[in-house]
């Protein structure tokens, strides 16, 4: 009798089921990421050194409000020019208004000649005050003038002394911007280390769980715990770590990856599993050729017939039998047994697969 015991490796479930456990295990990997990232943000609010006090201490206060006093001086100026050609602004429209109002005047006046009639008091006073109003104006003008161009020349002045003082800071400014900038990559690697020191032995749990759990019931969750902390290890090494120094440790850890991968393959094919073996012969019968040489299984219908792995589906089904398609076979090219009795019913069965067709006896399958 065939073995009754059931195979819970095989019971992957309902279409369904299957959706759902990786929907969820996506999910799983998007929150721990997500913890993660809170984790190792918060390590980063950790406070580092400020520009400003360094700047305090180690920079000549002197020289920076010698900077501070010229710069509100040349506000101050120019404020100053603003408001003097305002001024000048609004002295232009009176005398303009002046000097319309004395030309009508002399214009009505000389109409008055000409008819013989002599100018009143009142007119005369008013074509005098509008003169008097024109040439005040355009004094106060000249003199409004004068100001600004000394206020223009305070300003050059002003503008010549604010670079001087500022070639002179950014002199000083620069080896407090360097102290600063190493204070800073240094902050920056103690946090980095910091939030390593928290994702790495998360990486190493990770790693311990994969080996030992990769193929059992619970596997899912261990990769979607392994997949969100080697994100974030990687985020991290990238937003700490030279670009220059990063993409040799990526490009190291590729190969490394793969070469591990390629290491894993390769022991596979040497020392195959028993279910890595299964699979490789049951595409192999599927096919009809020799699980070992890929030689084409001549028996049966197909004893005469010539195909490849990808030509094998498309081909007609053969109708009929001959009279060696129960019967035990060999591969001609490698010698595998391929069919052979089986010992509890004497039927024919395949020799590499575990099961009896007819029977179902179960045996162990060698490599």
């Amino acid at each position: 009798m065939g073995n009754s015991t059931l195979d819970h490796s095989r019971n992957k479930g309902p279409l369904i089921h299957r959706f759902l456990t990786m929907l969820f295990t996506a999910i799983l990997a998007i929150l721990c990421f997500w913890l993660l990232g809170f984790v190792v943000d918060d390590i980063g609010t950790w406070p580092g050194p400020v520009y400003a006090e360094l700047e305090a201490q180690r920079l000549d206060q002197n020289v920076v409000k010698g900077a501070d006093d010229v710069q509100r001086q040349i506000a101050e100026t120019e404020r100053r020019i603003v408001d003097q050609k305002a001024r000048q602004e609004l002295l232009r429209d009176s005398t303009a208004n002046s000097q319309r109002t004395m030309v009508q005047l002399l214009e009505f006046q000389r109409s008055n000649l000409a008819k013989n009639v002599s100018p009143s008091p009142d007119e005369r006073t008013a074509l005098a005050e509008s003169q008097r109003r024109f040439l005040t104006n355009q004094s106060q003008y000249q003199m409004l003038n004068e100001d600004i161009v000394k206020l223009d020349e305070r300003q050059r002045n002003l503008t010549e002394t604010q670079r001087t003082t500022e070639r002179e800071l950014a002199g000083l400014r620069k080896p407090i911007q360097q102290e600063f900038a190493a204070l800073q990559r240094g902050h920056d690697l103690k946090v980095a280390g910091l939030k390593l020191g928290v994702l790495i032995p998360l990486l190493a749990l990770g790693v311990v769980l994969f080996v030992e759990h990769r193929s059992g019931p619970y596997a899912p969750i261990i990769y979607a715990f392994g997949a969100a902390v080697m994100l974030k290890v990687g985020l991290v090494m990238h937003q700490y770590f030279p670009s220059r120094y990063f993409k040799y440790v990526l490009i190291l850890s590729a190969i490394g990856i793969v070469l591990r991968t390629l290491i894993y393959l390769l022991r596979m094919m040497a020392f195959p599993k028993t279910d890595w073996l299964l699979k490789q012969y049951r595409e192999a019968y599927e096919a009809f050729l020799c699980p070992t040489c890929s030689y084409p299984i001549r028996r049966g219908p197909l004893k005469y017939m010539s195909w490849t792995r990808r030509t094998i589906r498309k081909m007609p089904a053969q109708l009929g039998s001959t009279n060696d398609a129960d019967e035990p076979y060999t591969c001609p090219m490698c010698s595998t047994r391929l069919y052979e009795e089986c010992e509890n019913c004497r039927a024919v069965r395949p020799s590499l697969l575990p099961s009896c067709q007819k029977c179902g006896h179960v045996r162990t399958v060698a490599g």
